[in-house]
């Protein structure tokens, strides 16, 4: 897994690379929740992500929530077939919001502001 990080005004986009699993997700805690601020929203770019485990989407659910506890937006995007239909299966998709691009993500907040 790796993780790579841009930030744009008050905004951190943070792509995930590779396996999301229990070796790799506590160094994905630490690069994305510490990016998280109560000012800076946050998109998550899941192109390059090709596995989750169960570890991964807890971690993605506590990404959710802590989004939320800082009342900011975390929007996860270009999220892959086979792990878009783990997302549906487990209900991810009913507590986190998702966005086809980095594009259509910015626009979202475009019209939050």
């Amino acid at each position: 897994m790796e993780t790579r990080t841009n930030q744009k005004e008050k905004l951190h986009i943070i792509a995930i690379k590779g396996k999301l699993d229990i070796s790799t997700a506590q160094q994905a805690k630490i690069e994305i929740l510490d990016k998280m601020t109560s000012s800076d929203n946050i998109i998550i770019d899941m192109s390059d992500c090709n596995y989750i485990s169960n570890y991964g989407l807890y971690l993605l659910s506590n990404i959710a929530n802590k989004a939320k506890l800082l009342n900011i937006k975390a929007i996860f995007v270009s999220i892959i077939d086979k792990i878009s239909e783990i997302f549906d299966l487990t209900g991810l998709t009913d507590t986190i919001e998702l966005a086809p691009s980095i594009d259509d993500a910015i626009k979202k907040y475009a019209l939050i502001h």
